[in-house]
């Protein structure tokens, strides 16, 4: 059985602009057809998509097409809103989880989703996590960082506290990449690299600032196999060991403290899938197809099948491990689905 752990969804519309916020950037959706709209972020044109996005019947069509049992639905990044007025984010980001929830309660034993908190405002962030969780949402969607601050740093710890308390997943994806700027080529190459590098950077923060040491309950994901971290935690595991200073801040060896994380299979290559595999191990790597985009990964059965993961790793990863994590979010009818 199978659970696509990274997928995205779009509201069919966002709310009107209140009167009295100035948001230059308020978000809206323009039709473009009857199944089909355009996103602007402001005057900005963001991009089209088709009403996958946002139409559960469409989305069960495509599980039932392509074998999935059940989709772990996530906002898009756009939509963390954290650049945003703190009011406008709040008002946006609280539309689309009760968003989130009404496409979830149309198919509540194939879809599930994690919602999206204006992490600007910590109060309202954690009112958020709440609101999430009595919604039935399993859990957040949280970006590399906050307006350029890492999303390690410790005044986010009473958000990660609530999320720990609470049960619910905290999934961390890339996002408004730092070095842009020295990026040459297409407008496109901030993302192809800077969100690995982002996922990366927050990993080692997280393991720096000790996350699972003050929340060890806390249930952390990352997604695209945790960026580049994979090329990397051999020579941050070398340097700790070098350098105490490392070993003051950090007690674990980072190539072991990186066990206690998930990681998804949206990687691109079943040859670094079957590297992660051996790295982190089976019970760490949740099945992600990164869809409905036009670069996912459709076919995850044949995907993990070529990193060369057979017999009870195979099924871990494909929906055991995400099953095990919905439970624990409150989800046991999802997790008896993948069962």
């Amino acid at each position: 059985m199978i659970i696509d752990f990274h997928t995205h969804f779009l509201p069919r519309a966002f709310p009107a602009q209140p009167a009295g916020i100035d948001e230059p950037a308020w978000p809206r959706m323009e039709a473009t057809g009857d199944t089909t709209a355009k996103m602007y972020v402001g005057a900005r044109e963001f991009r089209s998509f088709d009403d996958q996005y946002w139409n559960a019947e469409r989305r069960i069509a495509t599980l039932d097409r392509t074998g999935v049992d059940v989709q772990v639905m996530s906002p898009l990044p756009e939509i963390l809103s954290y650049w945003l007025d703190p009011k406008a984010a709040e008002i946006i980001t609280d539309a689309v989880n009760a968003y989130a929830a009404e496409m979830v309660a149309q198919a509540p034993k194939r879809l599930t989703a994690l919602g999206v908190a204006a992490l600007q405002n910590l109060p309202a962030a954690v009112r958020q996590l709440e609101t999430m969780r009595a919604a039935g949402l399993a859990g957040v969607l949280v970006g590399s960082n906050v307006n350029g601050k890492s999303v390690a740093s410790p005044e986010f710890e009473p958000f990660f506290a609530k999320a720990e308390e609470l049960g619910l997943v905290v999934f961390v994806h890339g996002v408004r990449p730092a070095g842009v700027e020295r990026m040459v080529g297409p407008a496109l190459m901030g993302a192809v690299m800077g969100i690995p590098h982002e996922n990366a950077m927050a990993i080692a923060s997280f393991m720096m600032a000790d996350v699972l040491g003050r929340f060890p309950g806390l249930k952390l994901v990352f997604s695209h196999g945790g960026g580049t971290v994979g090329s990397v935690i051999d020579r941050m595991t070398h340097v700790w060991e070098k350098f105490p200073a490392m070993r003051e801040t950090l007690k674990t060896p980072p190539a072991e403290y990186a066990r206690g994380f998930h990681y998804d299979t949206a990687v691109f290559s079943p040859d670094y899938l079957g590297y992660l595999v051996k790295r982190f191990g089976a019970d760490r790597i949740l099945a992600g197809s990164d869809g409905p985009t036009e670069i996912g990964q459709t076919d995850l059965a044949a995907f993990v099948a070529d990193a060369d993961v057979t017999g009870t790793a195979r099924n871990d990863i494909l929906g055991g491990n995400a099953a095990r994590l919905l439970a624990s979010a409150g989800k046991p009818a999802l997790a008896a689905t993948a069962a």
